[in-house]
């Protein structure tokens, strides 16, 4: 008798879990027929929406949420006679999921949503800019920190010369002042609240190199 009820336990849940998933899956695939910012794609149909697109992966998905539903049903049949109860828990359970997918909960359009995107990352980028010189009280940092600097002033000077090949050395000297390895081995010692003033003390020198980098593209 307790083999037959962790048996009739077992398929039950299992039903459950497929029939979840399903609805899942078969939910989202129904609010990809029109474009998406972002779409949550199963592995499996990566090469549908690759190839495809959106209207590839809305049927996909209704393909696989569909035979996963179903799925569950034969388990479900495996462990109780009464089959209807299966459908009456799965199909309310479809159309919440359906209508949860396709409202838009947000008043933005995707534009609107690109541009509020945009317009925050500039405004990080200029409070970037905009930050001032630290002292992280750290010989190997500020060393380093010493090392862009001198670097930064040969590629300003190249700049305003117009020196394609000096440009292109202190972009040398540039990529491999990033990816010094001793460096690295530095900032993975220092602790929390030091690695997040670095962190962001690095991106302030990557965005002030970056706008130098565009102005000498400007005057090729």
């Amino acid at each position: 008798m307790d083999n037959q009820k962790r048996v009739i336990i077992g398929h039950t849940l299992g039903a459950f879990g497929y029939g979840l998933v399903g609805v899942i899956i078969f939910s989202w695939g129904s609010s990809y027929f029109k474009e998406r910012l972002l779409y949550n794609v199963p592995r499996i149909l990566s090469p549908v929406f690759d190839i495809f697109g959106n209207i590839g992966l809305a049927i996909g998905m209704l393909v696989l949420g569909g035979g996963l539903i179903y799925y569950g049903f034969t388990q479900w049949k495996i462990a109780w006679e009464k089959t209807n109860l299966y459908w009456i828990i799965a199909v309310p359970a479809l159309v919440v999921g359906i209508a949860l997918a396709n409202i838009n909960f947000s008043s933005q359009t995707a534009e609107e949503i690109m541009e509020q995107i945009n317009q925050d990352r500039e405004t990080q980028m200029e409070e970037l800019r905009n930050m001032g010189e630290l002292s992280f009280r750290n010989a190997a940092i500020d060393e380093h920190v010493a090392k862009y600097n001198a670097i930064y002033e040969r590629f300003e000077q190249s700049v305003k010369d117009n020196d394609k090949a000096a440009i292109q050395k202190s972009e040398d000297e540039f990529f491999a002042w990033a990816t010094d390895e001793a460096f690295g081995a530095v900032v993975q010692a220092l602790n929390t609240t030091q690695f997040q003033e670095w962190a962001r003390y690095n991106a302030k020198l990557s965005v002030q190199w970056n706008d130098l980098r565009m102005k000498s593209r400007e005057n090729q």
